[in-house]
């Protein structure tokens, strides 16, 4: 006898409306961002929290200019408040053109064109996701690289759903260097498991979900789209975790001061994050 997938509720489909706004709001973002140009001063990067590398100190000891630049931090505008004051020159993946385009399997897209097939294959992935029984999602590398690959491999499929080999430079974040990224996405992978063992309360519940938020995209382990997984992770946990659909940058204001709480974590400090996302918590409660 053939087991009956269980039925979308208002909750879940609540869930990708959301979503879908959120990516109609990436492209719109991301169209601003484009007209960066292709050489940008930057201020000396500042600490980063965590010990693969020790605080501000240089991804793998690549030199700036071997170092590649992500100008925004992909699904959550600029990262890490990019200053132009003085510093190191050091060159940007954005072309001189204020349409970005990239390298597809189907010829050069230009960015909105390739966000809006992301954001279909976003719904398609989000659907599936949430047909399933939430017990059964196991967050692994292997189910984030699962993930990555289902959004953008029909038009990346060389390096969709692979960790990034290279060193990136996220505004003036530096994630760990390339050859770092699968250990750390696995101590994430096995951290969070350990750490939903020990939910106790809102305040937990807010404390568990802006380390993953923060975590995750401080990683940075793809070569591009980490926001719109990262964002894919959060809605899995919430709902493994029984929540309803949770933006911790709900509107202009919310995002300004996101922004600023995740540059804090960063530098060491969650406490900033964890309260953003206990206000959340207690909105939709």
């Amino acid at each position: 006898m053939s087991k009956k997938k269980p039925q979308a509720t208002e909750s879940k489909r609540a869930v990708l409306a959301a979503c879908a706004k959120s990516c109609e709001d990436k492209v719109s973002k991301e169209k601003q961002d484009d007209a960066q140009t292709a050489s940008t001063t930057r201020s000396t990067p500042e600490p980063m929290a965590g010990k693969p590398r020790g605080r501000g100190k240089r991804a793998g000891g690549v030199s700036s200019a071997g170092v590649e630049i992500h100008a925004e931090f992909d699904g959550h505008g600029k990262r890490a408040g990019q200053s132009t004051t003085a510093g190191t020159s050091v060159e940007t993946t954005r072309p001189l053109a204020a349409t970005r385009e990239l390298a597809t399997v189907a010829g050069s897209l230009p960015y909105h064109v390739v966000a809006e097939q992301l954001a279909v294959n976003i719904a398609h992935c989000l659907d599936a996701l949430l047909e399933e029984p939430s017990e059964k999602i196991l967050i692994s590398p292997e189910w984030i690289c699962g993930i990555h690959l289902r959004i953008a491999g029909d038009l990346f499929p060389e390096w969709a759903g692979r960790f990034r080999i290279g060193d990136v430079q996220v505004g003036t974040h530096l994630p760990p260097p390339g050859h770092e990224v699968a250990i750390h996405i696995r101590n994430f992978c096995l951290d969070l498991e350990e750490r939903l063992r020990h939910l106790r309360g809102a305040e937990s519940l807010s404390a568990l979900l802006a380390w993953a938020d923060w975590r995750f995209q401080w990683i940075h382990p793809f070569k591009d789209f980490n926001g719109r997984v990262g964002r894919i992770l959060l809605i899995a946990l919430t709902y493994k975790l029984a929540l309803p659909p949770i933006d911790p940058a709900s509107d202009e204001a919310g995002k300004t001061a996101y922004f600023v709480e995740l540059r804090a974590a960063d530098a060491g400090d969650l406490a900033p994050l964890t309260e953003l996302w206990l206000k959340r918590l207690r909105v939709v409660r």
